[in-house]
């Protein structure tokens, strides 16, 4: 499954911001892998893990998101 995260800042598509996503279920506890911006400020982020995830930017948590999904954070 993958996700798509878009990060902005300041208006503009942040570019090279690590992504990833942490599961705090019972049954899926963990971390996916980091994950990168592209130019246009996305991130696919695959994950085998479904529902509620916390979302790290650059390696802080910077909010949540049902998963598989799209979302988008500010810096």
């Amino acid at each position: 499954m993958t996700s798509r995260i878009t990060v902005f800042i300041n208006r503009r598509p942040a570019k090279n911001v690590g992504v990833s996503l942490e599961y705090t279920g019972i049954s899926s506890l963990g971390f996916t892998r980091t994950f990168y911006t592209n130019t246009e400020g996305i991130a696919y982020v695959e994950h085998r893990s479904t529902g509620e995830a916390n979302v790290y930017l650059n390696g802080t948590m910077k909010g949540r998101m049902k998963t598989p999904g799209l979302e988008v954070f500010y810096l």
